[in-house]
């Protein structure tokens, strides 16, 4: 699906442009064109119309890329992954999975193309555009300013506020399993809290690595390494650079939690492991001096020679309980048995 619209200095309202009789770029008006599950085919008709190097449609077409800004002539391509935490965060039995979809931004003088693909996963996120669209008429109408550079600033501020929100999701995921990776329940170990911390673990290494490279892409763009952006969206790019700072500390301080807990996973169950060799080396402890008594005088009194002793069954269980008793209460006393 294809949509277009056409955002003119001096008015309020967008030209929405129906059909695929898209207008060429013009300095004097922005032509934002929002491109969702295209064919091959049409990207194609979009790179010879908007003439983009031939590098960029085998990009758009394949997919799959890591988070960059390319510069191809006079035009840019930044690709950036949208990220949602999928899954009931609140059940600790529930999977839990990070859904990821690229948006690849392309843009020159005058003109913005924001394609989003499949890329063969389930659930995947589906980015508002809509309410960027919104939030961009509706900044663009406080600011009084229509260029590429502001409509990129909108639709990357969408991806970090996505972001944050999967950094709430993670903090509410790790604060659960404290309570479980603290919990001296065997039972709660039986139900899976390894698979637990690595399926989140696998989630934020991911997030990591769609969000982090997003703080040089932004950086770029401060630096004036791209043209096409004025100073009124310069000045929000350095909030929007503070946001993804922000993503980028939360995430690492998550990874350090998140071993943090690994490792006090692994002390509490080794911990359980000593506890139940702690109760079979009791066990093993009080057998023994039966087993000592018993096989060293034997309890076949009426055939042994010269123990011929009819009471000898009870002295000896006597003096198994005699010994084994004090150690059996020592043992219960300690919390052994």
């Amino acid at each position: 699906m294809i949509r277009a619209w056409r955002y003119r200095e001096g008015t309020d309202q967008p030209e929405a442009i129906e059909g695929t009789a898209l207008p060429q770029p013009s300095s004097d008006a922005l032509l934002w064109i929002d491109c969702v599950h295209a064919s091959d085919d049409e990207l194609e008709l979009l790179g010879a119309h908007l003439r983009l190097s031939k590098f960029v449609i085998e990009d758009l077409q394949q997919g799959e890329h890591r988070t960059k800004l390319d510069r191809y002539g006079d035009h840019f391509h930044i690709a950036v992954h949208d990220c949602e935490l999928r899954g009931d965060l609140d059940d600790l039995e529930a999977n839990v999975e990070l859904a990821m979809r690229e948006i690849d931004l392309v843009f020159g003088d005058g003109w913005l193309l924001s394609v989003c693909q499949e890329n063969g996963e389930e659930q995947q996120p589906h980015p508002p555009i809509d309410a960027v669209r919104r939030t961009f008429e509706r900044q663009r109408g406080a600011d009084g300013t229509t260029e590429e550079g502001f409509l990129l600033w909108a639709l990357l501020d969408m991806v970090v506020d996505r972001y944050l929100l999967v950094n709430d999701a993670v903090d509410d995921r790790l604060d659960a399993l404290q309570e479980v990776v603290l919990d001296d329940d065997v039972d709660r170990i039986r139900r899976g809290r390894p698979r637990q911390l690595f399926d989140t673990s696998k989630s934020l290494l991911r997030f990591r690595r769609a969000a982090l490279p997003l703080r040089e892409v932004i950086g770029q763009l401060l630096r004036r390494d791209v043209p096409n952006i004025g100073p009124v969206a310069l000045a929000h790019f350095q909030d929007l650079y503070d946001h993804i700072l922000l993503v980028a500390d939360l995430a690492e301080s998550q990874r350090d939690v998140l071993t943090g807990l690994r490792d006090a996973d692994l002390a509490v169950t080794s911990n359980q492991m000593s506890l139940v060799q702690q109760k079979i080396a009791s066990w093993g402890a009080l057998l023994l001096i039966a087993t000592l008594i018993t096989g060293f005088l034997g309890m076949n009194f009426r055939d042994a020679p010269d123990v011929s002793w009819e009471e000898g069954f009870l002295w000896i269980g006597g003096v198994v309980l005699v010994l084994g008793g004090p150690m059996y209460l020592y043992f219960r006393r300690r919390k052994w048995l």
